[in-house]
């Protein structure tokens, strides 16, 4: 098992207080009035400090959720053989579901973000992209297809409006905690609907 040091584990402490403090500025402020340096003043640590970890706010924001893509995709490799894709692509998503409940109240933040701030949203759009391409890499290794086959894309493309769907329904309701059950909703209502097409 690979230890990780002193120094990566307070970097990781420190960069996981800037999220935090700027998660609470945003709800307290708003995402106009909250700035890196107030954000840095909170932890304790300079603006300087705040800007060696996040090159601006919006990353402070949403660089942990955009961490999750190469985490699904890594857990997309471990699956095992003999899962179908699409069994194999719900359970590699339960590192964001995992993570969605541990962090409620960032990604409640982030859902808010993206209704009101028309940058956020294109960036979460085009993080979306970017996991869609992970996966579908990820998903050709497992069947020894070719990374731009557009059927292994339309798959991974398919899963996360479907998780897009989970965390909308989740945001509504105020309960991230059943972000599992409202994905394996929506892949079921994809389910009925191709099977009544």
């Amino acid at each position: 098992m690979k230890r990780t040091g002193v120094r990566a584990r307070m970097r990781e402490a420190i960069r996981a207080e800037l999220v935090a403090a700027t998660i609470r500025s945003i709800d307290e402020v708003g995402f106009a009035a909250t700035t890196g340096g107030a954000v840095a003043a909170a932890v304790g640590v300079s603006e300087r400090t705040f800007f060696r970890y996040f090159a601006t706010k919006e990353d402070a924001v949403l660089q942990p959720i955009e961490d999750l893509g190469p985490s699904i995709a890594a857990e997309l490799r471990r699956r095992p053989a003999e899962e179908s894709p699409l069994r194999a692509l719900r359970a590699a998503f339960d590192v964001a579901v995992g993570w969605v409940t541990a962090e409620p109240r960032t990604m409640a933040t982030v859902m808010r973000l993206n209704r009101s701030e028309p940058a956020l949203r294109g960036r979460h759009l085009k993080q979306q992209d970017a996991w869609v391409g992970m996966l579908a890499e990820a998903m050709a290794e497992r069947l020894g297809q070719p990374r731009d086959s557009p059927d292994i894309r339309m798959l991974c493309a398919v899963m996360m409006l479907c998780w897009e769907r989970s965390l909308v329904r989740c945001f509504d309701r105020d309960d991230f905690s059943a972000s599992g059950e409202e994905l394996n909703a929506g892949i079921d209502e994809l389910r009925a609907f191709f099977t009544a097409a």
